[in-house]
């Protein structure tokens, strides 16, 4: 099995997600994109946050593609770090490939994640190209690791799931909705244009 993680708050849930998840199985080979729903991020406030059943629920209403699987295996096994995740996820599913999935943007900022480093050397990544700055991708903590690989895909297949493995996919449409968009738009408050 290779299957794809994509962890998230999912506050809320959109089109988005199943557009990065969907592009990522026909890059990646992907038998199956899980998408952990956090009990709660570290890097976020909880103030507002619906709880996970609620949010899981959101979940399953919203994807109709049967590869992709709401899960609340965080919650399950009492962690709310991607570093403490990952070491227990394979450990329950040792014969599966895994993938960790995000947008671009996320790998902007991933140098504020509990122990990035490490995770680089669990599993691989995949970033799915989204609306962003210039050079955000360029300026990332993984450009300056010469012992990361990294790799532009321009078609789907099955490249190697190996750790220290980066790939970046920037072929397909770029969808454009974020949870925090959305929730500022059903507070009334507009967000501010961004130059793409």
């Amino acid at each position: 099995m290779r299957v794809g993680l994509l962890g998230g708050s999912f506050n809320p849930p959109h089109a988005g997600h199943v557009h990065n998840s969907e592009v990522a199985i026909k890059y990646l080979g992907l038998d199956a994109v899980w998408w952990l729903v956090t009990p709660g991020n570290p890097l976020k406030s909880k103030i507002g946050l619906p709880d996970v059943s609620s949010r899981i629920e959101a979940c399953r209403s919203l994807v109709q593609n049967p590869r992709i699987v709401i899960s609340d295996l965080e919650s399950r096994l009492g962690t709310t770090r991607t570093a403490e995740t990952l070491p227990l996820i394979q450990e329950h599913f040792p014969h599966t490939q895994f993938v960790w999935l995000a947008g671009t943007e996320i790998a902007h900022e991933f140098h504020r994640w509990y122990r990035w480093e490490d995770l680089v050397n669990m599993v691989p990544f995949a970033f799915v190209g989204r609306p962003t700055h210039h050079g955000v991708v360029r300026n990332t903590s993984f450009h300056n690791k010469k012992y990361l690989c990294h790799h532009v895909l321009r078609h789907g297949g099955s490249p190697p799931l190996e750790k220290r493995q980066i790939y970046w996919i920037f072929s397909e449409s770029r969808n454009p909705l974020s949870s925090t968009l959305l929730r500022m738009q059903n507070s009334g408050f507009a967000p501010q244009e961004t130059k793409v």
